[in-house]
């Protein structure tokens, strides 16, 4: 199924080979050269996924990355840029992007992320399409007779619950101390792949394979940036991590006791 993505890139070479094989993958694509027809394009435009250029003519992509996360909006965003820095790269994910590719890069690289990047979005289309059937089947089943009723609330999948954070899969939702928590896309999928299995280490690979959906060997450090942001969101001393630990060697683990509530 296709999708509708925006690409902002102020290299018109670039941005025509980017448009061309995003629409090859059955894509609709929306172009724009600048920040400021960039925020036009997605207030007049339901965007599913952004690919953004950093340097753009009127200003640096990562203000529209920063702006979209302050909006609370959890549109993929892959970052391109000619700064290849480690620095960099972990600005353009601390920024809030799901992805970040330095140029130069291959068509072939380009199309395998962009593949995994629009992969979770059709994964989150199911989930919500599966919450809503099991929600009108349950609303069904509360007019029948009690029994019906038990039947179906066991369809719905359980929240998880630990010591101050909530987790609800069904709706995608996620507080902390009460509070609502915005998560992106692929923050929400690693967070739930690792509490899922609360003590269970998870390697990168792991990671890469489960949440990702690729096995690119390039993307081991996208799995750190993204773990760092999530601990920035949930822990309270990001240094001193209550939740998402790390296991040297290994990989990450969620450590709470758990418990199901229906």
């Amino acid at each position: 199924m296709g999708h509708t993505v925006l690409v902002l890139e102020d290299d018109a070479d670039i941005a025509q080979l980017l448009c061309l094989h995003l629409k090859v993958l059955g894509h609709e694509v929306h172009r724009g050269a600048s920040l400021k027809e960039g925020y036009r394009i997605l207030k007049e435009q339901s965007i599913d996924a952004v690919v953004l250029d950093r340097g753009l003519e009127d200003g640096d992509g990562i203000s529209l990355c920063h702006e979209l996360r302050r909006q609370q909006k959890g549109l993929p965003i892959l970052m391109l840029t000619a700064m290849d820095s480690e620095s960099d790269m972990v600005e353009g994910f601390e920024s809030g992007a799901d992805d970040y590719m330095a140029k130069p890069f291959s068509v072939i690289e380009f199309q395998a992320r962009t593949r995994a990047l629009l992969r979770r979005i059709t994964h989150q289309e199911w989930d919500e399409s599966e919450r809503q059937q099991k929600q009108t089947a349950q609303e069904s089943a509360d007019s029948k007779v009690l029994s019906s009723s038990t039947h179906a609330a066991h369809d719905i999948t359980p929240q998880l619950m630990f010591e101050h954070l909530e987790i609800c899969p069904d709706t995608h939702s996620v507080r902390l101390d009460g509070q609502q928590i915005d998560l992106t896309p692929t923050e929400f999928s690693l967070l739930c792949c690792l509490a899922k299995r609360p003590e269970r280490v998870f390697s990168k690979d792991e990671l890469l394979s489960r949440v990702w959906n690729t096995d690119y060997d390039g993307y081991r450090h996208t799995v750190c940036c993204a773990v760092n942001r999530l601990r920035g969101k949930l822990e309270r001393d990001p240094e001193m991590p209550k939740y998402i630990h790390t296991v040297w060697g290994v990989g990450y683990k969620f450590r709470e006791a758990m418990t199901h509530v229906s």
